[in-house]
This record gives C-alpha cells, structure tokens and sequence, in this order.
C-alpha cells in the first residue's frame, strides 16, 4: 500500500459511511451448506464486532443476499458455470425459503436494518443499493462477508465504479483459499480502493465525531 495516496487518508466518520454485509447466509457459512466456506466462521468474531460499533453509532448497516427462484428462471448462465449450487432439492443451497439461503444466526439483521436482494454477484447490478446510500448521505462504505473474490470484490469495485470510497476489510471477508484472498486485496488496493483490517477500520470510525 501506498501511504502516500489521498485515498489512504480519506476521512471515515459516522456520518458518510455505512457497513455491508454480503451474502452471510447458511449456503456458504454453515457447515451444511452446498457452499460451504470454512474460513467464513473466523470472520464471524470479526463481523460481530463491527457490527457491534456500527449499531450503538448510528452507522447504517446493509445487508446483502442472493437467493434464486425454485424454477431457476431467474440465475441466467450461472446454472451453466454452477451447476452443483443449482440443484433445486438441496435444501442447503440458496433457493428462496430453503435454510441455505437463510441469514447466518450470530449476524444476521436487526429487524430495522436494510436488507437487499441481489441477483448477480455485484451487490448494484440491478438492486437499488446505490439509491440508498445516496439517500442516506452515504460516500463511504466498507465491505465484508463472502466470498472475497467473487461477490465481495464484484460490489466493491461496482462501488468503485460509481465513485464511491469503498474499504476492502481484510480480515471480514472470507475466501476458498489464501491465495485468492492475498491477490484479491491486492488487486483492489492497487485499482478500486482502500484495504484495511477492522481493528483500522473500528479506530478511524471512532475518531470521527
């Protein structure tokens, strides 16, 4: 990382961020799941305590999910790349109302707090995330969940695209191996935006009054 880059120093306050949440539901974080992601359950901790500082700030939380229709109308070619996720009888694979494409329990929404069905693995293609966050006055906004290099990094840099300040947090967001996740961050910190860790992320939030 470049300390030198003004993105590194761009200002994260309560008042212009907001935290998403992607895709933690049971297909990829419990150990059932069609998906299951091992090193999804490390970030947990990680998550709750964001979430933890985030909720008694007034920092809007926004979570993201993917189900798919049980008649598949609606996944595209996916079906076609994946077809072991799209297997419509597996109750542990994301179909709408089956328990794989439920919230994981320990970070899963408060009632009040914003959740938005995504149909691909950008959390803005063809949602009104972007609308939400312009509405909430929202410029900043940091990233966790699973996986990193697929529907975490698609958002993320969708963001970066629409000119918002996105933080990549390194370590809640989980990946299938430590490779993808390495050159992931690495990418994104070079073209798209910030990687930091949440212990960065929780002190510079902090600071801001």
């Amino acid at each position: 990382m470049d300390e030198s880059r003004p993105a590194d120093h761009w200002r994260i306050g309560k008042d212009n961020t907001a935290l998403v949440v992607v895709d933690m539901q049971n297909m990829w974080v419990d150990p059932r799941g069609t998906r299951y992601l091992p090193s999804s359950e490390d970030i947990i901790p990680k998550i709750q305590e964001i979430l933890a500082v985030c909720r008694s700030s007034d920092v809007p939380v926004i979570y993201l999910y993917t189900t798919k229709r049980k008649d598949l109308a609606d996944v595209g070619v996916f079906a076609d790349l994946k077809p072991m996720t799209h297997d419509t009888d597996d109750p542990w694979t994301n179909i709408e109302g089956a328990p794989g494409a439920q919230f994981c329990e320990s970070v899963k929404p408060e009632p009040d707090e914003i959740t938005i069905k995504k149909f691909r693995y950008s959390g803005f293609y063809g949602t009104n995330l972007e609308n939400v966050l312009r509405r909430l006055g929202r410029d900043v906004i940091a990233i966790t969940g699973v996986a990193t290099n697929v529907c975490c990094d698609s958002t993320a840099r969708d963001g970066a695209m629409r000119d918002f300040k996105v933080l990549f947090l390194s370590d809640s967001n989980a990946c299938f191996s430590d490779e993808e996740q390495a050159s992931t961050l690495q990418n994104f910190d070079k073209h798209f935006g910030v990687v930091m860790d949440s212990a960065t992320f929780l002190e510079k939030l902090q600071q801001q009054a």
